[in-house]
């Protein structure tokens, strides 16, 4: 279980860059007169953020993550909630990459 947490936990060192760097992005594109949106994941279930920028969503599955890390249960008591960070990092993940993917463009 303990490499399973490092894992989710690198996943998120990773991601923390990312999305400092699209936040930043998305103030300068704002500044500018564009991305006017209200949510990032306007559609998607599986986060209970909702904001304009990365960082609130990552730092609701960090919160998940340390929650799963603290839990005296086993990995099968909390398959449901490996299951959806697993999830969401993916999300982040796409989504990050589609944004910078865009944003060079």
């Amino acid at each position: 279980m303990q490499n399973f947490i490092n894992s989710l936990e690198n996943n998120l060192k990773e991601l923390y860059r990312k999305a400092m760097d699209a936040d930043s992005q998305l103030n300068e594109l704002k500044k500018q007169g564009h991305a006017k949106f209200e949510t990032v994941f306007k559609d998607s279930q599986l986060f209970t953020a909702k904001a304009d920028k990365f960082m609130p969503y990552l730092e609701e599955v960090a919160e998940q993550i340390l929650n799963i890390k603290n839990a005296e249960k086993t990995v099968t008591e909390q398959q449901q909630e490996i299951e959806t960070v697993v999830k969401k990092l993916h999300l982040l993940h796409t989504t990050l990459a589609n944004f910078k993917g865009v944003i060079k463009a």
